[in-house]
């Protein structure tokens, strides 16, 4: 768990912290903006890979001084913070009678992690002018933070939520989870005498008379905190994307139309309002030993010029030409999606690229210097990277991905999952959470996924990924194994005489691989606690009975390993065969689903095909060398887990 970063407050740097107050808007901010600061995780690798394709609005921070007394920080709910910002803006600034602050949230997470806005004192830390914050879904706004333990807060709440109040706080707990179940647009009114506070444009709480406690503007901080010790590894940034700060109350109607303003931006996929930029990308996909495919989306119409060579100055170029992008979900979301594949590579090699795009207003922005490898010939080693179920935590894909970075695994291969619920009314899962989280990995290190559940309509997942047709389902070959890549939403297909059956076993035949792997999202074999009846109540399948009846297609043709997720932990079978052990011709089924998703658990009692099971984020690392496959598992932390050690001879040549 990181531990709370230490912001000082101070003057001496007070022209730098508040540029981004005047920073011009697509849409002009109110004449009333104090504050309108844009707030994003710091995802980048480090030393020389530190490089984070295209511009960002950089979050601000705490102002560095020489030396500070720190003011003591607010507990809320029980929690200290773990992040801190303050001195954004000067006491002074927010000494009027009537104000109003906003919140922009993306809280997709299932542990209660909370933000708050608060204006306080100094020298009595323990009072404040206001506060606005959420926890959970609970939503509150005070103008006496110091009362607020008047409030019974912990008592069971009925059925569609309640609102506490006293003289000047309201706190009311929600059930629903906001707009599209992750967002929230949190605003806190008051007009000198009598407060309001606003979820997703309606009114959910109002006190009619309320004052204001009077400070002398010099005693006053404003700060943001951040109460994440439930979710490892998330930063400010992943929770709150906005803070607005108003010297004036805002009119129901005005907030109503910011709430639009910023669902559109969700929509889009855009993740800032006013800045050409990558929403996705760059994402390598489909390499093989002479060519590679990339991907990538702007946030507007654009050109581009894509630049490679095997050394700097790189000296090959394509053109891609304007993209108009296009209208999907009836015309309300726009996309401008890209792709181009580059070929005549040479096999093995290392290579650098660069994708600059021009907007039709001419503006330029650049993914900067990025590399790739294509694959390697058949005998030499490899070792690839094995995720699932990336889902809804990029701060733990993130988190992956750096450590899987540090193996620099020649490809990745995800079985499902990459969203919560990606379909078509759901792009910004992908822009905002999936991209985000592995954005840092997958532009330098090519992606071979398969579809899952959160992605079952295949909608973004096919715009999104350059891969062998029908890119639900395809195979290839690299070095001296070859892959299988099944779409198991379509389980009737996974019978004999099914569609993927009659594909496989017509694919399996004719390969002539020393090594066989297949992956698919969902889990012939799996000890979880409840996807496959109770365990706690009852004996359950462990493991989904439709998706088994294709085993007898991987034990026929000699497949060696089955991937796949859809359950959050890690498990490993013994080698199996025909339902019962078999040590000599057995096939492992290992299910990694541990890389963002929300954790799941095991059934009570041991089944007995596990070999091994772990509960905890993770990632796995395969490596084939000179017949000998070994395979690792690590949890987020770095420490080993599981390892599997396989030899195979080379088969005999027909």
């Amino acid at each position: 768990m990181k531990q709370p970063l230490r912001k000082p407050f101070g003057l001496a740097l007070l022209a730098f912290s508040l540029l981004p107050i005047f920073a011009a808007l697509a849409q002009p901010a109110p004449k009333t903006v104090l504050g309108d600061w844009w707030f994003w995780p710091d995802y980048t690798l480090e030393r020389n890979a530190r490089n984070y394709p295209g511009p960002r609005k950089e979050s601000p921070t705490t102002p560095v001084v020489a030396a500070v007394v720190e003011t003591p920080a607010l507990t809320f709910f029980g929690e200290s913070p773990t992040e801190r910002i303050t001195n954004l803006l000067p006491g002074v600034a927010l000494s009027g009678k009537a104000f109003a602050v906003e919140l922009w949230l993306l809280n997709h997470v299932n542990e209660p992690v909370g933000a708050l806005v608060t204006l306080r004192r100094r020298q009595r830390p323990d009072q404040g002018s206001w506060l606005l914050g959420c926890y959970g879904q609970t939503m509150l706004f005070s103008l006496k933070p110091d009362e607020l333990s008047q409030l019974p807060i912990g008592k069971k709440q009925p059925k569609g939520g309640q609102e506490l109040t006293t003289k000047a706080s309201i706190l009311r707990t929600v059930q629903e989870r906001g707009w599209k179940k992750r967002w929230s647009h949190l605003v806190g009114s008051y007009d000198g005498t009598g407060l309001q506070l606003y979820l997703n444009g309606k009114k959910i709480g109002e006190i009619s008379q309320a004052s204001l406690t009077a400070s002398g503007t010099d005693s006053l901080q404003l700060e943001m905190a951040a109460y994440l010790r439930h979710e490892p590894y998330m930063q400010w940034g992943d929770l709150v994307k906005n803070v607005r700060i108003h010297n004036a109350a805002l009119t129901e109607q005005a907030i109503a139309g910011r709430f639009a303003e910023l669902q559109q931006l969700v929509e889009d996929g855009r993740l800032y309002p006013d800045l050409f930029h990558f929403n996705a990308g760059p994402y390598l996909n489909g390499v093989q030993q002479e060519s590679i495919r990339l991907v990538w989306e702007t946030d507007r119409p654009a050109s581009a010029v894509i630049r490679y060579g095997d050394r700097q100055p790189l000296t090959h170029t394509v053109t891609v030409p304007l993209s108009e992008g296009k209208t999907h979900n009836e015309g309300k979301v726009h996309s401008y999606i890209q792709e181009v594949m580059l070929k005549d590579l040479k096999p093995g090699t290392p290579y650098f690229y660069e994708i600059e795009a021009k907007s039709k207003t001419g503006e330029t922005i650049s993914s900067g210097i990025l590399t790739f490898s294509t694959a390697v010939k058949e005998g030499e080693a490899f070792t690839f990277g094995v995720i699932g179920d990336t889902e809804a935590r990029p701060h733990v894909n993130n988190r992956v991905a750096g450590l899987l970075w540090d193996e620099r695994p020649n490809f990745v291969l995800h079985v499902g999952d990459l969203t919560d619920g990606g379909e078509q009314p759901y792009k910004f899962e992908w822009n905002y959470e999936f991209f985000t989280g592995n954005r840092q990995l997958s532009g330098r290190v090519p992606f071979f996924p398969v579809p899952g559940n959160g992605e079952g309509d295949l909608y973004w997942y096919k715009q999104y990924h350059a891969l062998p047709e029908p890119k639900a389902y395809y195979s290839f070959r690299y070095g001296d194994a070859e892959f299988f890549m099944l779409n198991s939403n379509e389980e009737k297909e996974f019978a004999p005489g099914g569609k993927q059956y009659v594909w496989l076993e017509e694919q399996l035949k004719k390969s002539t691989a020393r090594w066989k792997f297949v992956a698919h999202h969902h889990a012939p074999y799996s000890p979880d606690e409840d996807d496959y009846g109770n365990a706690w109540t009852r004996s359950t399948d462990m493991g989904d009975v439709q998706i088994r009846k294709i085993i007898p297609l991987y034990e026929k043709y000699g497949v060696d390993l089955v991937f796949y997720g859809h359950l959050h932990t890690y498990h490993r079978t013994l080698p199996l065969r025909e339902g019962k052990v078999n040590r000599k011709k057995g096939i492992t089924y290992i299910q990694v689903g541990g890389a963002g998703g929300n954790l799941e658990d095991f059934a009570p009692t041991r089944p007995w095909f596990t070999a091994k099971a772990f509960r905890g984020y993770h990632y796995g690392t395969l490596t084939l060398a000179d017949g000998h496959l070994n395979f690792k598992v690590y949890d987020t932390e770095g420490r080993l887990k599981d390892y599997l050690d396989l030899e195979k001879a080379e088969p005999e040549k027909p």
